[in-house]
């Protein structure tokens, strides 16, 4: 009888921890499921009609009232992926172009968006104060920074690009991506930037040590 129940108990103590290894795996399949699910590629460039695009990846829009309406392009969006934190100028602050319009802070980094055009700025979105995300959902809409009323509508717009030409350039943009994070990220990390070897992923340039960091701001965003 006491040989049965000793039987029994090593049993019993089998099962469970057979059962505690069985949920194991099944929380870590999930969990790389959720993962994998998290993995998001560049989309295509889907630029808006008379959007005009500066080749320090800023935007720019001409209103109906003649301001310029600014904002960060879908390549710096889908790069950086999630902006904690945005610092924005002042209503009334002077900008020029090629100085700094927008510093944004991400996971403990910052990188700074330069100002395509010389101007007043007259207006800032505190949408996208309150929630960052909107850059990389929407960069051309609900995701713009700010607006400004510039020194020269002509001479402002004149050596940015647009139409067929800009979406040329930032696909060109992506695959110089491609060919940068290919170069600068380690093994280990090469499946957490580029997944298929086509398009990079969504936050793939913050995946990058401090020294590939520092040059991806120089190279694309300066």
């Amino acid at each position: 009888m006491e040989d049965e129940m000793v039987v029994a108990v090593i049993l019993v103590s089998l099962f469970f921890f057979l059962a505690i290894e069985a949920i194991g795996l099944v929380l870590k399949r999930r969990q790389g499921v959720v993962e994998e699910a998290q993995v998001t590629a560049f989309s295509d460039i889907q630029l808006p009609k008379g959007l005009f695009i500066d080749e320090g990846h800023g935007w720019a829009w001409l209103t109906e009232t003649g301001e310029l309406r600014l904002g960060a392009d879908e390549f710096l969006s889908q790069a950086v992926g999630t902006i904690d934190h945005i610092d924005l100028p002042a209503v009334g602050t002077k900008v020029a172009k090629g100085e700094t319009l927008a510093s944004f802070h991400c996971k403990g980094r910052e990188i700074s968006l330069n100002s395509p055009v010389n101007g007043t700025i007259v207006a800032t979105n505190d949408t996208v104060m309150n929630s960052p995300s909107s850059i990389e959902n929407d960069p051309y809409g609900s995701g713009w920074l700010a607006s400004v009323w510039p020194v020269e509508h002509t001479e402002a717009l004149k050596s940015l690009k647009v139409g067929e030409g800009a979406v040329a350039w930032l696909e060109n943009e992506v695959q110089r991506f491609v060919e940068f994070l290919a170069c600068k990220t380690s093994p280990e990390l090469v499946g957490a930037t580029l997944p298929d070897g086509a398009r990079p992923v969504v936050g793939s340039a913050l995946a990058l040590d401090d020294e590939g960091w520092q040059e991806f701001r120089k190279d694309f965003i300066a």
